[in-house]
């Protein structure tokens, strides 16, 4: 029996403590948990620092500019 593994592709906006925001792609098991775990680091470092997960098309036009 072959098993296989399948990630899931999530699309996310950083933006850090400054407010400066850079978009990336990441491959992860759980979305869910991953950008929670993604959104409370942002928590951490205060300031204007977030995470929000966009879509596939939003990653596409930002990565152009």
């Amino acid at each position: 029996m072959q098993l296989e593994m399948v990630g899931l592709g999530v699309w996310l906006r950083h933006t850090d403590k400054d407010g400066r925001s850079h978009v990336m792609q990441h491959r992860c098991w759980e979305r869910e948990r991953f950008v929670q775990s993604q959104r409370d680091a942002a928590r951490k470092q205060g300031g204007h620092a977030d995470v929000q997960q966009i879509t596939p098309e939003q990653y596409k036009k930002e990565r152009t500019k």
